[in-house]
């Protein structure tokens, strides 16, 4: 391998200048995608460099086999470069070594294994810890309450909550601090613990700079929606219960977020049905008392018997007919709530066989392929007619009256409706991210008639057929 590269501007840098280019982009939360690359640095570290520089090299690759989507390959590179660190050293830079096994723990965390998650953070956080890189410390420690919180030890989730916010408040990050007393609050719900609950609520709100000052949480935190309704929903106010399990539904549009918000309002309606059942028995209490005290009356006073047994039986006519109607409307709202339940979860359902439709499986395969490969004639086909199928007017949607999208346009219509990400689009394009960024935002003026990003165009494709 030469003794200098040429970056991505055309500009000759030795090896060592690269690797900090490149760990410059990974700090900016950029996409790393040029595996070849970062392959050859990894091959003239391995003879030429020190401990830590191999470390750190096979670390932006595994980043970039991360990016480009293949975990199983990224997991393995992590592996060597943790393997590649000289713990003896004075020198050893056990910061990048916390950053190796925080993104192993990442990967454990998207493929459901707690214990494997739990044991990396704690690698992750002792190193930190040896670094001297306090916020990085505390952050592993903190990401252990969702491991926890997996294997249902909720006991551990508060304590690892609890100690992180501390943690947190000793940095002067009141922001972090009051995040973790907001993981808390589903744990001490499901220990009955709700005035402490409310506590972490009230902080939660007010320090965690997540929300607008018109209440509204940040995009992406809605769930908190569907966590204060069940705080409601135990503490009995279920008007309050309910508002929130409708906000969750209004505010989060993800699938995770609709089905927490019809669980909410499930629960709503079964205290609802429990409370007329209450309302019921209790009448019918009164109804008997009523006709016990008519009864001692008649046996010690027998004057007017016939006007007041008339004047009982129209008291109780009026009674009967008051009973029906409440009843009648009882059915109605339940029916109208049944009937809005049943279109959330018909829209749940939708997006749900799109997203794991044979097709839709088989070409999200294909992108994250190394190489990928790439659809067919006969894949096309079976993506259009999914999506024509499940949704009969989305062509007519994207094309309109007086404009008629190409292939390429349509086929990314169709994928963004099917929920595959941008990055795997371009790779079964064989384009760049960028092109297909370009085609979205235009799509989104020449089809919607608005200006925006290109997840603004996301947002209004996902909405055809709901």
């Amino acid at each position: 391998m030469p003794r200098s590269l040429l970056n991505s501007a055309g500009t000759c840098l030795l090896p060592l200048q690269l690797l900090e280019e490149l760990e410059a982009t990974n700090r900016a939360g950029k996409e790393l995608l040029n595996d070849s690359l970062a392959e050859e640095l990894v091959d003239y570290f391995d003879r030429h460099g020190s401990s830590n520089e191999r470390m750190r090299s096979r670390y932006m690759l595994g980043r970039t086999y991360y990016f480009m989507g293949e975990m199983p390959r990224a997991l393995e590179i992590y592996n060597e470069a943790a393997d590649c660190a000289d713990t003896t050293s004075a020198d050893c830079d056990y910061k990048v070594l916390s950053r190796i096994h925080a993104q192993k723990a990442a990967i454990f965390h998207s493929q459901i294994q707690a214990q494997s998650q739990l044991k990396e953070l704690r690698y992750a956080e002792y190193y930190a810890w040896k670094g001297k890189d306090t916020l990085q410390a505390i952050e592993c420690y903190a990401q252990q309450a969702g491991g926890y919180d997996f294997l249902n030890e909720q006991d551990s989730v508060i304590i690892v909550c609890e100690r992180a916010s501390l943690l947190f408040d000793d940095i002067k990050r009141k922001d972090r601090a009051s995040q973790m007393r907001g993981r808390e609050i589903s744990s001490l719900l499901s220990k009955g613990q709700y005035l402490k609950a409310r506590q972490c609520i009230d902080e939660y709100e007010a320090w965690s700079e997540l929300f607008s000052s018109s209440n509204t949480i940040s995009f992406g935190h809605e769930i908190y929606y569907y966590i204060k309704g069940e705080y409601y929903l135990a503490i009995h106010k279920i008007d309050s219960a309910e508002y929130m399990f409708r906000k969750e539904l209004q505010k989060g549009i993800d699938l995770n977020n609709q089905i927490a918000g019809c669980k909410g309002l499930q629960e709503v309606f079964k205290h609802a049905k429990y409370a007329n059942l209450a309302y019921a028995l209790n009448d019918s209490a009164y109804s008997l008392s009523e006709m016990q005290n008519i009864q001692k009356l008649q046996a010690s006073y027998n004057y007017n018997h016939k006007k007041q047994l008339a004047e009982q039986k129209a008291r109780e006519a009026e009674r009967a007919w008051l009973i029906l109607a409440l009843v009648v409307s009882c059915v109605i709202i339940i029916l109208l709530l049944f009937s809005k339940k049943y279109y959330l979860f018909k829209k749940a359902a939708l997006d749900y066989r799109l997203k794991n439709a044979d097709i839709t499986t088989r070409l999200r395969k294909m992108a994250k392929s190394n190489p990928p490969v790439q659809p067919g004639l006969e894949d096309w086909k079976q993506l259009r007619a999914l999506v024509e199928r499940e949704i009969p007017d989305f062509s007519e949607r994207v094309n309109g009256k007086n404009q008629l999208l190409s292939d390429m346009e349509y086929d990314v219509c169709l994928m963004i409706r099917v929920h595959l990400m941008p990055i795997g689009i371009s790779r079964l394009k064989k384009c760049t991210p960028s092109y297909v960024s370009n085609i979205r935002k235009n799509l989104l003026k020449r089809i919607f008639g608005k200006d925006g990003s290109s997840e603004d165009f996301d947002d209004e494709i996902v909405k055809i057929g709901n």
